[in-house]
């Protein structure tokens, strides 16, 4: 996996109207200019502005237009005057329609780039608020599992800090420890989640929209391996063997679900057709060269959250992933978003 990095912001494209837009912007304006200009004159009264009138013979122009104010003013006209009067005054509206239509044209760029912007923010708000699902994905050992749903949910949810919600755990056995525990494996043998029958796996809290995305980035961790003569795609740790290890998914209802199919989509996507899924009852045995991942009623075999010392912890099979992400933990800790669960802290404790 890639060493941890924030999410990176995607740019949006400029806004353009095209000739057919503007030609309709002109049209409209010049109705609305009309409409409004033949209902003043039928009223027997010429509305005007003095700066409107720059250029009118003096013997033209209303005696109330002597006056020193600026505002909108008034004036009887007779019927001589109002040929030359409407003439200036179509000329004057039709400007300032114009002038009008320009200055639309030069803020709509504008409008479009915070309208693109504010819609961009607010469908990132609405997939966070969205119906929400639980689902956990377990290939091998569970940190650097972790890590790429954390990336996931970075980038594709623009979640971060304690936003943030993929945790490291156990899933998929029949049995609890006492106090309904399940631990790693420890020196005191407390409640051990290979004993119970449990996988790694990494639990989560994403929109319902979205579990095709993520079921494909689970997919996408199963990884090729070329061999003599052979070519064998699976887990990225073989060396890691075990029922612990094997390859499961749960959501509600499992098989059953609804929202089954997107996790079939998805396969079929990143795997085609010589991978199987199939329907878990617990306690299934490695799948390693198997070819097929476990679908679990998350309702049935639920997620049981790992120890701390195994939250945002580095893969060994890569670069560390830096001390961002290391201390994640401490920040969910904080947050009370994780604590002890009653297991020993650590393999010795």
């Amino acid at each position: 996996p890639s060493p941890h990095q924030p999410p990176r912001e995607v740019g949006t494209a400029r806004p353009m109207l095209s000739s057919r837009t503007v030609v309709a912007l002109l049209v409209a304006t010049s109705a609305a200019s009309q409409a409004i200009r033949t209902s003043k004159l039928r009223s027997g009264v010429g509305i005007f502005r003095k700066d409107g009138l720059r250029g009118m013979p003096g013997f033209m122009k209303p005696a109330a237009l002597t006056s020193s104010t600026n505002d909108v003013v008034a004036a009887p006209v007779n019927h001589r005057r109002r040929q030359a009067l409407r003439r200036i005054q179509v000329r004057s509206n039709e400007m300032s329609g114009r002038r009008q239509v320009l200055n639309d044209l030069v803020k709509a760029p504008l409008i479009g780039l915070v309208g693109l912007e504010t819609a961009r923010m607010a469908a990132k708000a609405e997939s966070i608020d969205a119906e929400q699902i639980d689902v956990y994905f377990g290939c091998g050992c569970f940190w650097h599992v972790q890590h790429e749903f954390i990336e996931m949910e970075e980038k594709h949810l623009g979640r971060n800090g304690k936003l943030l919600t993929s945790l490291t755990g156990y899933a998929g056995g029949k049995k609890l420890g006492d106090h309904n525990r399940v631990c790693y494996h420890n020196m005191r043998q407390v409640a051990d989640y290979g004993r119970l029958g449990h996988a790694e796996v990494v639990g989560m809290k994403i929109p319902t929209a979205t579990l095709y995305d993520f079921a494909k980035r689970y997919f996408q961790l199963f990884v090729k391996y070329d061999l003599p003569g052979v070519t064998i795609v699976d887990r990225a740790d073989p060396q890691d063997k075990g029922p612990e290890y094997r390859s499961l998914l749960g959501l509600p209802g499992g098989v059953h679900s609804a929202q089954y199919g997107e996790i079939q989509r998805a396969m079929k996507d990143v795997l085609g057709d010589s991978w199987a899924l199939m329907e878990g009852s617990g306690n299934e045995p490695d799948t390693l060269l198997q070819r097929r991942v476990y679908v679990m009623d998350s309702t049935k075999f639920p997620f049981y959250r790992a120890e701390m010392y195994h939250q945002f912890h580095n893969d060994f099979q890569s670069p560390a992933y830096g001390k961002e992400y290391n201390g994640l933990r401490d920040t969910f800790k904080e947050a009370s978003l994780i604590s002890e669960t009653g297991c020993p802290e650590g393999m010795m404790a």
